[in-house]
């Protein structure tokens, strides 16, 4: 097991406790329109930067799922928190899953956002493949891998001239971490079977406008596992914007509180 403790930013209210997992190339700070709207009187809100990103410790590591989603649950014990409604936006919903598999003691619910799920590899070199929806991601996904200075200076830009991007922190010193984790923790299927294979219930919540998923791939997950697996669609796009952050509190309470088991009392790590 991961012997890595992420930083706790924010630790909030008392009751049921709702952990929040940021996506790819964010820290913490990318669920403040969140944060502005959750039921602080009925739920206990923890927010942690993982591993690789904001004040997170930054191993020279594969950043695999299993290397984030470790890191979270030894985070988790520290805190002494038994059970959690997890949220996760992003890559932070493909983290997400592989705790509720590896750690399913630790989980009560799932409340994922813009989740990045991939079936099948796109063979590359047939033009068939690459238009298919995998092929455009993945192709993409190998440009940004290539180019850091380039997707340095759009996270740059973007955290200063787009007021509803918050926590971008693309830099060089997480860099390797962001490199690693899309290659590891987002060009991956291993997701997509371990939502397949869930036990635990999960809502995938999809905007609109989120250009970043393929619906057709979690249309087949919510028909593979009509048990556990619950679709919705909001009117956002793939970013937690203001009106996105307002609707994604309204989710993540509403999930939260129709569970108690998860009420813990605030407890802190000696």
């Amino acid at each position: 097991m991961s012997n890595f403790v992420l930083p706790v930013q924010i630790d909030r209210g008392s009751g049921t406790v709702i952990v929040l997992l940021h996506g790819l190339g964010n820290n913490h700070s990318s669920w403040e329109f969140v944060l502005e709207h959750l039921d602080y009187s009925r739920c206990r809100v923890i927010a942690v930067d993982l591993l690789g990103f904001g004040d997170a410790p930054k191993p020279s590591v594969e950043y695999s799922l299993e290397d984030h989603s470790e890191a979270v649950a030894v985070t988790l014990q520290q805190q002494g928190i038994e059970k959690a409604v997890i949220a996760g936006h992003s890559m932070g919903s493909t983290i997400a899953l592989d705790l509720a598999t590896r750690h399913p003691e630790l989980v009560e619910r799932l409340v994922l956002f813009g989740a990045p799920l991939y079936r099948a590899k796109p063979r590359a070199g047939r033009l068939r493949d690459l238009l298919r929806t995998e092929g455009l991601y993945f192709s993409l996904f190998e440009l940004v891998q290539r180019s850091p200075q380039a997707v340095q200076a759009g996270g740059e830009l973007a955290e200063e001239y787009v007021p509803f991007v918050k926590g971008m922190e693309i830099t060089e010193e997480t860099w390797p971490a962001y490199r690693q984790s899309l290659q590891h923790s987002i060009m991956q299927y291993e997701s997509f079977r371990q939502a397949r294979a869930l036990k635990i219930p999960a809502l995938f919540v999809n905007g609109i406008f989120d250009f970043f998923i393929i619906r057709r791939n979690i249309s087949r997950l919510r028909f593979l596992n009509r048990e556990f697996v619950r679709v919705k669609r909001t009117r956002g796009p793939h970013e937690l914007t203001p009106a996105q952050g307002k609707v994604a509190a309204k989710i993540i309470t509403r999930i939260a509180l129709r569970q108690g088991s998860s009420k813990q009392p605030r407890q802190r790590a000696s």
